[in-house]
């Protein structure tokens, strides 16, 4: 009997000793916060380079003191996943636009005409996005519009201001009936060649940072102490699920097909969504009315948001005034 008591006591000891300890709602914040901000500044292209290895380091000892594995993403970062989708659309771009040029250059007035009348013209965000039928979509920031064109675009919010892109369109025409189009598409040939080098320059210093960062997280992580009892904690799920109302795909359909959308995921991870391609290494928050995305594009956007009758508006101010985009509809 007494044998079988000492063994029920020392089975009993070993399986608190091996318990896995469930962190709290309040520990299992700050370590959702932890992942969500060392993702925020693997993601930022904004963000200064002092903030970002100040979040790294943060991030480590946090994950370190409540027991939590190192989450440095296996592969590259967002940043360098961005740096790349960048450099390889610019490339497909120049071949477009190439291809576009040496197309018009034996037309008559009459087939130009008709050709710039099969193109798709969007203002999304401060982006013009050109389609052409057969060929790959451009993206043209606002500024080379006005450098090369000479019209101010207005930021548009979601499917855009559809005047800007009718001004361009005439401008378009304008200059074919002038024989001056293909100079100009030229100019846009070249100004992407030069995005292209730059863009190159920058993949090579961003891989250069890219290894001093993890060094660093590595460095911060080995050189933290785990919180007595907390080795191997589990995370509270109660508190591990985002609820906001944002969380899900987003979108504005045309015709089948998908102009405009967001997908806010609850680890706010986001992904941008424009005529069907995805762009990723986004991150979302929301504060009171204002959603905040880091990263997709390059830039930090806000806007102002509203969900009315199962529809998501998004609305910046322009020239003083509120501007509200399209209805995305949730998936």
């Amino acid at each position: 009997m007494k044998r079988l008591v000492f063994f029920v006591l020392i089975f009993g000891i070993a399986y608190i000793a091996n318990a896995q300890k469930v962190l709290s709602k309040t520990e299992t914040k700050y370590v959702i916060e932890a992942k969500s901000q060392l993702v925020s500044a693997l993601s930022d292209i904004d963000m200064s380079d002092s903030e970002r290895l100040r979040i790294i380091q943060r991030s480590a000892v946090t994950l370190k003191e409540y027991g939590q594995p190192a989450v440095w993403p296996a592969g590259k970062i967002p940043l360098q996943e961005l740096m790349d989708q960048q450099f390889d659309q610019c490339k497909e771009e120049i071949a477009a636009m190439s291809d576009w040029s040496l197309k018009l250059e034996n037309k008559t007035l009459d087939q130009k005409m008709k050709i710039i009348n099969t193109m798709q013209i969007d203002v999304i965000e401060n982006q013009v996005q050109i389609l052409i039928p057969g060929l790959t979509p451009v993206q043209l920031s606002s500024d080379v519009i006005s450098t090369v064109f000479g019209i101010n675009i207005v930021q548009g919010v979601n499917g855009g201001k559809r005047q800007d892109a009718k001004d361009l369109a005439n401008r378009f025409k304008k200059l074919a009936e002038s024989k001056e189009l293909i100079k100009h598409i030229n100019m846009l040939v070249e100004n992407h060649r030069k995005s292209l080098r730059l863009i190159d320059e920058d993949i090579e210093l961003l891989n250069k940072k890219v290894l001093l960062w993890k060094k660093a997280f590595v460095n911060a992580y080995n050189g933290a102490f785990t919180f007595k009892g907390y080795e191997g904690a589990k995370l509270n799920q109660n508190s591990v699920e985002n609820s906001s109302p944002l969380v899900g795909t987003w979108h504005y359909k045309e015709d089948g097909v998908i102009v405009t959308g967001y997908t806010f995921n609850s680890d706010n991870s986001a992904v941008q969504i424009m005529y069907g391609e995805k762009y990723t290494g986004w991150t979302w928050e929301a504060k009171g009315s204002t959603l905040y995305l880091i990263g997709g594009n390059g830039k930090r956007n806000s806007w102002e948001y509203r969900i009315d009758n199962g529809k998501l508006y998004l609305s910046v101010e322009v020239n003083g005034e509120s501007v509200e985009g399209l209805p995305l509809t949730k998936q």
